[in-house]
């Protein structure tokens, strides 16, 4: 196909090819003016390729009239990292270098977007996925990874992994409205209820209940340390990342689940480690 751009004198060609390892290798080195590469997108990439979730969905790898590459370093980084695997591709070339400016500056669908197109219904289907995410990484035993957060998970995969069990979609439904009062991160919070309804979804009711209005609690209860804690770390404007926040709400179920009585809730010393984490019980 061939188009007129009318910033350029020569023809703008588009064709869908597949493009292996060695190829987006080679383009790579054509790649002299580009925003800094986001490893974290490149990963996300990679994963959904060589999981066979990718799809092709017509976004271009984009050239400008000499070759060099405007648009797609991410996904040719990831590609480059594959074995034996090629990925249909739309290519463009001729493109005016001056139009870079203009790309990639379109909203991008997050992970709720997705989880609605695909017809999941939820209250607050945004905070769903984000706790889907949390969960996520969690469970994959990623939660030391940069930052405390843990490995990022792509939309594809989440969306993949809340199709797969719906009924964690519903217990993370369930759990939206009172997450936001919890004090934690509203995504961590309602993550970590969707764990402990896994475990015992009586006594994981109950825990949430105690923590969101302390009534009638102890004054040696782990649940009202848990709050003490979340209330000082907020007060005190304390960024805590959220590997931390589940070791800490994780460490009070543990221990209101054995009748153990606390005024302080802390870390190990030296922080959590993948040995010390503790898992809920």
């Amino acid at each position: 196909m061939h188009l007129v751009d009318p910033d350029n004198t020569g023809p703008v060609t588009s064709l869908v090819m597949d493009v292996d390892s060695a190829l987006a290798r080679h383009w790579l080195e054509r790649n002299p003016h580009n925003r800094p590469i986001r490893q974290a997108r490149v990963q996300q990439y990679y994963d959904d390729m060589i999981s066979g979730r990718w799809r092709f969905n017509g976004e271009a790898i984009k050239f400008g009239p000499d070759g060099e590459l405007l648009d797609g370093q991410h996904r040719l980084q990831a590609i480059a990292r594959t074995t034996g695997l090629s990925f249909p591709m739309l290519i463009v070339r001729g493109l005016s270098p001056d139009t870079q400016v203009t790309m990639d500056q379109g909203a991008k669908r997050t992970p709720g977007d997705q989880l609605m197109l695909t017809g999941i219904a939820s209250h607050n289907v945004t905070l769903v996925a984000a706790a889907l995410r949390v969960y996520m990484v969690w469970m994959e035993g990623n939660l030391f990874g940069e930052g405390g957060k843990g490995t990022s998970q792509s939309t594809t995969k989440v969306v993949e992994f809340a199709t797969a069990y719906p009924e964690l979609v519903t217990i993370a439904d369930r759990y939206t409205g009172i997450a936001r009062r919890l004090k934690a991160r509203p995504a961590v919070a309602c993550a970590a209820a969707i764990r402990l309804t896994e475990i015992d979804a009586y006594a994981s009711n109950e825990f949430v209940r105690l923590w969101d209005t302390g009534v009638g609690l102890a004054a040696d209860s782990p649940i009202l340390a848990l709050r003490y804690r979340l209330d000082l770390i907020r007060m005190t404007r304390l960024r805590v990342n959220d590997r931390d926040q589940i070791g800490l709400i994780v460490t009070a179920w543990n221990l209101w689940r054995r009748g153990r009585s606390v005024t302080k809730l802390q870390r190990p010393k030296g922080g959590f480690t993948a040995e010390n984490f503790p898992e809920p019980r």
